[in-house]
């Protein structure tokens, strides 16, 4: 890396020369207008620590798509877990380049990029829309304050248009459902390779008695279960990518990491799936057993593939001619059941390993507003009978006393 200096007029400028060191290749950065030698040269220094230490130098005039390319390869793979670096990658190569390659950093304009995200909505949900410009306004968001090669973020204040209310309402099964639909996965099938294995009944009783998330069920081991304290123990999660190898990740957020307490019908079933795991792979020649000591495997012994899960989900569904939910239905389930049989929702939030208990209000917001209508209703129960006998004390009172 080498600095020059020269003198325009009466001002001084200059010119810092470097290899890129993604590509390879010899770049160069300039700035003028400086008063004095001096003050190019301390911002000469200024610029040469940027290069050595961000890999960012021109003032806003770096592409999106190098600026991009790099920051996800520098400044978050290293960082975050696996399965956000793929979500942001995917998000970044398939949605965000292809509209602003070639753009510069400093000709992106709040009008054209709101333009952008308004056909953007045309095409994908509120959340998706929310994900891919996230990760837009974080990756300006350190160009502004982080690497500072550009002044302000033309995006911070962009609006994502919302979907219909009606498209939030969260999808579950009623308790009348969820008998249906186990009796149903219950049932043996004729055609089913592998009859006498029960473990798909008991991966959707658990799912449906615990509300635990589909990645939390796949990734337990039978070390995650406490047959004397009831409990099962999420600690991890199973990521199970579309034409890729699975792996283990931490659970969604901090609080996921939890121990969920099972109930004895529960217990029961893991219990006697843990039995019936051994009878299939004594019953069936190529049935095998895991290495990995997995609760629900693959006839092979492999992790379940998520996959795989959903559809046989649908198939139930159909089956047993209820609407055709996914998995995460169950864990709606049970948090709706939870709050309509009474049960605090603080405990509800944090049994489903919810970030806070506001997630779980605004999740549930149709069940909880029920629950307060309803504890409105025994208010004003409590308070009018309490004014009746008042009431009805008092005329009593002046019947037995007529003189006073």
């Amino acid at each position: 890396m080498m600095a020059f200096y020269r003198k325009r007029g009466n001002k001084w400028e200059y010119r810092i020369s470097y290899i890129d060191r993604r590509t390879g290749k010899p770049k160069e950065t300039s700035k003028g207008g400086f008063r004095t030698k001096k003050e190019a040269q301390l911002a000469a220094v200024e610029a040469e620590s940027k290069i050595q230490h961000f890999g960012f130098a021109e003032n806003g005039r770096e592409t999106i798509k190098k600026y991009m390319e790099d920051w996800l390869e520098v400044y978050k793979k290293p960082y975050v877990e696996k399965i956000t670096y793929s979500v942001q990658e995917r998000n970044v190569r398939l949605n965000i380049l292809p509209r602003w390659s070639h753009y510069k950093l400093k000709d992106i304009t709040r009008t054209e990029y709101q333009k952008w995200i308004n056909e953007l909505r045309e095409n994908y949900s509120e959340g998706t829309v929310r994900r891919i410009h996230s990760i837009f306004k974080s990756a300006l968001d350190d160009a502004v304050h982080e690497f500072r090669i550009i002044r302000e973020n033309p995006i911070q204040k962009v609006k994502i248009p919302k979907d219909k209310e009606s498209s939030k309402e969260i999808k579950y099964f009623t308790k009348k459902q969820l008998d249906l639909f186990l009796k149903e996965v219950k049932k043996p099938q004729k055609n089913a390779k592998y009859q006498h294995s029960i473990q798909y009944f008991v991966l959707f009783s658990l799912m449906g008695r615990t509300g635990i998330r589909i990645g939390e069920a796949l990734a337990l081991t039978w070390d995650d279960f406490d047959s004397n304290n009831k409990t099962i123990s999420i600690n991890k999660t199973l990521i199970y990518p579309l034409n890729s190898q699975p792996y283990l990740s931490t659970p969604k957020t901090k609080k996921s990491k939890r121990i969920v307490k099972l109930d004895k019908v529960t217990v029961n079933l893991m219990k006697k799936h843990r039995i019936n795991q051994k009878e299939v792979i004594l019953r069936y020649e190529n049935y095998k057993a895991t290495d990995k000591n997995i609760i629900f495997h693959q006839h092979d012994g492999r992790w379940l593939r998520t996959n795989v899960v959903r559809e046989y989900f649908k198939v139930v569904c159909k089956r047993a001619n209820l609407p055709v939910l996914s998995p995460h239905a169950l864990r709606h389930s049970h948090a709706v059941h939870l709050l309509e049989a009474g049960v605090n929702i603080k405990y509800v939030s944090e049994r489903l390993g919810h970030a806070s208990v506001k997630v779980t209000a605004d999740t549930y917001l149709h069940v909880t507003n029920k629950i307060e209508d309803d504890a409105l209703t025994l208010y004003e129960n409590y308070v009018e009978n309490r004014d009746r006998a008042k009431t009805g004390q008092t005329s009593s009172s002046n019947t037995q006393n007529p003189n006073k």
